[in-house]
């Protein structure tokens, strides 16, 4: 089963910045659904595409080589290339607020973080930091990066507000989801771990509360604040936490087997994307529909393979299945279900509005919306 997200990678080298159109893949069968295409660089490690602005990005390997990254933007409406960038290996990916971050591996544990106009290209600032930069987060006009460390940074500039190579619960060290390890609001810093969850001030980077519970596997969805709670999942494990102390409101298991792969909150429910690899006689798929208050089982929507990707927003939850199947659901009992089917099943996504955008390992960027 390919990996769900993977990290990209680090390293130097600039390629100008050009305009060109969407590149059309028309020897692949065209998903239904799809708005737009576009080429991007072939390969087998993926970090999800990310959005800001009307502009997605996506990054990849340059010639097949880890130590070479390429970084493309292109219009979410129309698919136009807005710029590219070329670097070396790329450790980190996020986007907000009319900005692209990147995060590029320099010598030893340390990183260097481009942040860009996610329109022009224009690079904005550049600030190295002493953490690889692997797991990326944006509140309150700071930016966390995180592996080995973390850092605060002033989205503004990139000046460095605060640094911790670790605290007492954690060194921060990313190993499973990258893209979700690390998250943020206006009230604290959550860093997922082996052991559990930490949150740390945003000010200073002190610890604020920690929560570590017995037998919980490695943390590989979330943390995600949500109001007055921080949802996260290990292993087959799904846990409600109170944001002010950390405090387990509820936790539930869904068995052996299974494995928590995504998560999408709604004002009262929590939806959660599982993976269920039981082989050879039981591998499937579910998106659970959980109570907010207590985590009981509402509905459920199952799939014949393996749920293995997942991308939220404020619009919809987007879930890919290891077969290449991409479905969004409302979260309303799913009955606002659409589902297409990829010509590849090795592949990421990220998502905007009602759009979703897949990053496939052969090379292509597929931008998929619903039917209006």
């Amino acid at each position: 089963m390919p990996s769900r997200r993977s990290i990209l990678a680090a390293g130097v080298g600039v390629l100008p910045a050009v305009a060109a159109g969407c590149v059309s893949v028309s020897w692949f069968r065209k998903p239904a659904g799809t708005d737009w295409s576009a080429s991007v660089s072939k390969s087998g490690i993926l970090e999800s595409p990310v959005a800001t602005e009307g502009v997605v990005a996506a990054g990849g390997r340059r010639d097949e080589a880890l130590e070479k990254g390429r970084l493309v933007a292109f219009d979410t409406e129309t698919g136009n290339q807005q710029w590219e960038y070329a670097l070396g290996r790329m450790t980190g990916l996020a986007a907000a607020d009319g900005t692209v971050y990147v995060g590029e591996k320099r010598a030893s544990n340390r990183s260097r973080v481009l942040a860009f106009d996610a329109r022009t290209g224009e690079r904005r600032w550049t600030r190295t930091v002493d953490n690889r930069s692997s797991a990326m987060a944006v509140a309150n006009e700071t930016l966390y990066t995180a592996n080995g460390g973390l850092a605060a940074l002033e989205t503004a500039d990139g000046s460095i507000r605060w640094e911790r190579s670790r605290v007492a619960e954690t060194s921060f060290t990313v190993v499973a989801a990258p893209d979700d390890q690390l998250a943020a609001d206006d009230h604290a810093v959550y860093f997922g771990d082996a052991d559990g969850v930490v949150a740390l001030s945003p000010t200073d980077g002190t610890p604020s509360w920690s929560w570590r519970p017995a037998q919980w596997e490695t943390t590989a969805v979330g943390p995600t604040p949500t109001g007055d709670a921080v949802y996260v999942g290990g292993g087959g494990d799904v846990a409600a936490l109170d944001a002010a102390d950390g405090s387990a409101r509820w936790r539930i298991s869904f068995g052996r087997g299974a494995e928590i792969t995504g998560f999408h909150a709604t004002d009262s429910s929590l939806l959660v994307a599982e993976a269920t690899d039981d082989a050879p006689s039981d591998t499937f798929g579910t998106v659970y529909e959980l109570s907010l208050e207590d985590g009981s089982e509402r509905y459920e929507m199952r799939f014949d393979a393996p749920v293995t990707q997942a991308a939220s927003t404020a619009a919809t939850f987007v879930v890919g299945t290891d077969d290449g199947t991409v479905t969004w659901t409302d979260g309303a009992s799913f009955s606002g279900r659409f589902e297409t089917t990829l010509p590849a099943d090795n592949f990421v996504l990220g998502a905007a509005g009602e759009r979703a955008f897949a990053q496939t390992g052969e090379g292509t960027l597929w931008a998929l919306s619903p039917p209006a």
